[in-house]
């Protein structure tokens, strides 16, 4: 078994889980009244910040739609940070449901709820003159997310090896409400569609529209990574500064050069249009930048050790393994912290999906310096039974310095199993038992 479990709770499915702070009470009250009597089952047994270690997270696995009550202290919540971010890498239907107004909520939200927000339904009750109908409204997007919920059912597997924005986007873009998308997402669209309009609508010989590396640098097959940062800032200077701090647009900037351009010193128009993909769509790159980042964000926040729904996140990988899951998970096995590489190589195992890149990074966890990350890899290559993985275990199980790590290298042997895990535990084994008779030989 793998070596990262939880307390079994028990929790009944639901229509709607509802995510809310012990100071809400009163507002999530009425909401799951309100759900309740149009035939809606809702989980809103506790509040975030006071509900027991994994109960949350086992709620929100268990739920179709997940409904964020967004106040001043919510919004400075870890709990409720933790659990929105859990619900949106699983790939839940979101609903933000604000007690006051916008100006107030966003001031208080940090970067990345701001970003995993922004392009979600919201909806606001800020005006007590209309509270019946901000209730309707808000009920009407629930309903709405249920529908769409269930064209999305179709099993995520059958995309691994596809582009992880592709489907993650498709997702999000069935998700999204575009009539009651937050005020500031549509703030921002409106700035950014009159500040940039003769950009956006340059089009082509052909009539079709330019992309970003078209509009900014027409056909160079290069340009040195400032250049390229410059045109950035300069096309989505109206989204960068409604949405980030200057050093949270500092952090985007470095994400984009790492993961898009390998960290070189030049950004190539190959390795840009391997990203954006072919779409002659508006915004397109900032959909997919903004997407890069948001999955990135909620992924460290999912596994973070200090996490409140971490183990809940690992123990029901398996089912939410789409391939933006995967990709994220792959990306943390290069993170600083060993801790989280550990945490990565197991939850990899979680998803039971196997292939060459998984296999080959596992293997390379093995000759990690800390001894959890090599136990981690372990552990995961035998639960996913990577038989190519035998021969670097079995070095492994013959020299590692730490006992936890070779007894983690005979159970991933052995469960692998096949001629080569078996010879080498036969002949390892052998060769034992035959240096403990000799140690116990005496000498007249």
């Amino acid at each position: 078994a793998l070596p990262i479990s939880i307390v079994d709770v028990s929790v009944e499915p639901s229509d709607v889980m509802i995510c809310f702070v012990a100071s809400d009470h009163e507002m999530a009250k009425r909401v799951a009244d309100k759900l309740d009597t149009r035939g809606l089952s809702v989980w809103n047994e506790h509040s975030a910040d006071k509900a027991p270690p994994g109960i949350t997270g086992k709620a929100l696995m268990q739920t179709k739609v997940f409904a964020f009550i967004v106040s001043e202290e919510s919004a400075c919540s870890s709990f409720c940070e933790d659990i929105v971010s859990f619900a949106y890498i699983s790939n839940k239907p979101i609903v933000a449901a604000a007690v006051s107004d916008e100006g107030t909520i966003q001031a208080f939200l940090n970067a990345g709820l701001r970003l995993t927000l922004a392009e979600l339904p919201w909806v606001y009750f800020d005006d007590a003159s209309r509270k019946k109908q901000k209730m309707d409204d808000l009920i009407k997007n629930v309903n709405d997310l249920l529908e769409k919920a269930g064209q999305t059912e179709s099993d995520d597997r059958a995309e691994i090896g596809r582009s992880s924005f592709q489907s993650t986007i498709r997702k999000r873009d069935l998700f999204a409400t575009k009539a009651q998308k937050s005020s500031i997402a549509m703030e921002t669209s409106t700035i950014l569609e009159a500040s940039e309009k003769g950009k956006e609508q340059a089009v082509d010989d052909a009539g079709k529209l330019m992309t970003f590396w078209e509009r900014s640098f027409g056909d160079a097959a290069d340009v040195p990574w400032f250049k390229f940062q410059q045109a950035f800032l300069n096309e989505y200077q109206s989204r960068l500064q409604r949405l980030l701090s200057d050093d949270n647009t500092q952090w985007l900037l470095h994400l984009l050069r790492n993961e898009i351009f390998d960290g070189d010193d030049e950004a190539t128009r190959e390795k840009f249009m391997a990203f954006r993909g072919k779409s002659r769509e508006k915004h397109v790159f900032w959909k997919r930048a903004s997407q890069m980042a948001i999955e990135k964000y909620n992924m460290h926040q999912v596994f973070d050790m200090d996490s409140s729904v971490r183990l809940t996140a690992v123990e029901n990988l398996s089912k939410f393994s789409s391939p933006a899951v995967i990709d994220a998970l792959l990306k943390l096995l290069d993170d600083v912290d060993p801790n989280i590489r550990a945490v990565a190589a197991i939850s990899l195992a979680r998803t039971e999906v196997t292939n060459a890149k998984i296999s080959e990074k596992l293997i390379r966890s093995l000759k990690d310096p800390d001894r959890l990350v090599r136990e981690s890899g372990c552990l995961a290559l035998g639960h996913l039974k990577v038989e190519k993985a035998v021969s670097h275990i079995v070095a492994l199980w013959r020299n590692d310095a730490i006992s936890h790590v070779r007894g983690a290298a005979e159970v991933a042997l052995t469960n692998i199993g096949g001629a080569e895990a078996e010879k080498a535990i036969h002949m390892t084994k052998v060769l034992s038992d035959e240096m403990k008779v000799l140690g116990k030989a005496r000498t007249f």
